[in-house]
């Protein structure tokens, strides 16, 4: 006879999968926004390049809010956030990067 599950787990566990698919998906959105970006600056679409930019910042600031705040962190495997993390530093070098060469 097996015992049944215990629901608080299985709560937290789905909590603690779609924390991971948030941040992730926050991270390839802030992605999305600095090729449109950068497409933009390309085309010399200033204003629209600035409000990409700026859509690709508060996507990275909220990644940075969950991984800095230890009530969302602490349930972050350490592959998890070493991963977040990779991402987070590959992103930062890509803004600092358009933003070095297109807004000089």
């Amino acid at each position: 006879m097996s015992t049944p599950s215990d629901p608080h787990a299985n709560l937290q566990a789905d909590l603690d999968r779609h924390r991971v698919e948030f941040m992730k998906s926050e991270l390839a959105l802030c992605f999305t926004f600095s090729t449109i970006a950068a497409r933009r600056y390309e085309t010399g679409d200033q204003e629209s390049a600035n409000k990409s930019m700026a859509n690709a910042e508060r996507a990275y600031e909220t990644v940075i809010h969950f991984l800095s705040d230890p009530m969302h962190s602490k349930h972050l495997t350490g592959e998890e956030s070493q991963d977040i993390g990779a991402e987070l530093e590959r992103l930062r070098n890509r803004l600092d990067g358009l933003i070095s060469k297109f807004r000089k």
